[in-house]
């Protein structure tokens, strides 16, 4: 559940997907996992170890969907549709001013 919100996060927020990483203790009958996070290049830890890889990787994802949902919204995602404003902006002189040298040449 916390990794399906996770990932369908960083898709609303035009980021890449969250990655995760896992650390296997224990012996063979009776492992212990503890897992990482990467989204958006923050790294969020499970608290605690797990009896379960996906246990694990869940733990993580609910601690980074807590931290994230405290800070309130992405200043990263603002920052990323500004900039493509700009560039929508550039686009929009470039190809207006092609088009008003047209229609003087003609």
């Amino acid at each position: 559940m916390y990794k399906n919100q996770l990932q369908e996060l960083a898709q609303r927020s035009c980021f890449n997907l969250p990655s995760y990483t896992c650390i296997r203790e224990g012996p063979d009958h009776a492992p212990r996992f503890k897992a990482t996070v990467n989204f958006n290049g923050e790294i969020f830890e499970s608290p605690h170890y797990c009896s379960t890889l996906r246990q694990a990787e869940h733990s993580a994802a609910e601690v980074a969907l807590n931290s994230l949902s405290h800070r309130g919204p992405s200043h990263s995602l603002a920052a990323k549709i500004l900039v493509s404003f700009l560039y929508l902006s550039m686009l929009l002189v470039f190809v207006l001013g092609f088009c008003v040298t047209l229609e003087k040449n003609l």
